[in-house]
């Protein structure tokens, strides 16, 4: 499948990888070196084009960004399950994200694994689009 685990010499290609995903908000390899610096993130790298980025604190986790540079590949969905099984085998109850209220299909990923809607952030993104706050509890 092209699964693998990314650690900070993978900065460089988690940042392009997000920049091509979310051109209108990219993160830089510098911010991707200093998240994986800390021991409670953790990242996977699709090979044939996404990302995930997960933190985990006590019994909670936030999927900080997820993406993908091919539509319908399964490789949103691929990461999702590496990410929910890690997430799992760390004793994590709850997993926490935000997604854009206008992304329909990362919405309906997210439901697909169980997530629901728990809150709104109003004008959240530079767009001024909303984020919707969603929770998958085991």
């Amino acid at each position: 499948m092209g699964l693998i685990r990314a650690n900070a010499l993978h900065a460089d290609v988690l940042a392009a990888l997000h920049g091509e995903a979310f051109p209108e908000e990219p993160w830089n390899a510098e911010t991707f070196r200093a998240l994986l610096a800390q021991p409670t993130s953790f990242a996977w790298l699709d090979e044939r084009g996404g990302f995930l980025f997960l933190r985990i604190a006590a019994d909670e986790a936030e999927i900080l960004t997820l993406g993908s540079i091919l539509r319908r590949q399964g490789i949103a969905c691929a990461l999702m399950e590496a990410g929910v099984q890690h997430a799992k085998a760390e004793g994590v109850t709850k997993i926490f994200l935000e997604v854009a209220d206008q992304n329909i299909a990362a919405r309906a990923l997210y439901a697909a694994f169980g997530f629901t809607q728990l809150s709104v952030r109003k004008h959240y993104y530079t767009n001024g689009s909303d984020a919707l706050i969603m929770v998958l509890e085991f």
